[in-house]
């Protein structure tokens, strides 16, 4: 007993190395070069918001949950599945997000599952767009404004959507 109980732990230790392994790697790629450090912060959190376009913004904010997303994304199909590949990882996120407000607070809400099912349908236009809009040749400041509008706007539909939810059920 005792004998599988180690390998289990260190089945779960080196999976976790792996996956560590893997996030810096994913980190790397996007232009992140230290975890400790401000640039690293900036980035992920204030730089973020003038990314050119919508899906652009989803791969630089906070890394952790887009390294995340990403996986569930690679696990649903990718590319090849792109669609509802995208639009299920965001989902998976809400319910994930969602599990975790209701531990905390004790209610639930649909709110969180909306929003991001919202963040989904913006990400994957904006991604389809990405060529007609030419987003990377705007301002940034342009962008900044657009990226925070879709995303409190989005906050405000999901509100709105819940609110119908509870007064239909």
């Amino acid at each position: 007993m005792r004998d599988s109980i180690k390998k289990f732990k260190h089945l779960l230790i080196a999976r976790y190395r792996l996956y560590i392994w893997r996030y810096i790697a994913y980190a790397r790629l996007r232009g992140f070069r230290s975890f400790n450090d401000w640039p690293y912060h900036r980035r992920g959190f204030t730089e973020c918001w003038a990314a050119p376009g919508f899906h652009k913004f989803w791969e630089i904010w906070n890394p952790g949950i887009a390294y995340f997303v990403f996986r569930i994304y690679l696990k649903l199909g990718g590319k090849n599945n792109r669609f509802s590949a995208t639009a299920l990882a965001f989902v998976i996120n809400g319910i994930i997000h969602t599990l975790l407000f209701y531990i905390i607070s004790g209610k639930y809400s649909y709110t969180i599952v909306i929003l991001f099912l919202l963040f989904a349908l913006i990400t994957i236009t904006n991604r389809e767009l990405e060529h007609v809009l030419q987003q990377n040749k705007w301002p940034r400041y342009i962008n900044g404004v657009i990226n925070i509008t879709l995303v409190c706007g989005s906050f405000d539909l999901s509100f709105k959507f819940n609110g119908l939810l509870i007064k239909m059920l």
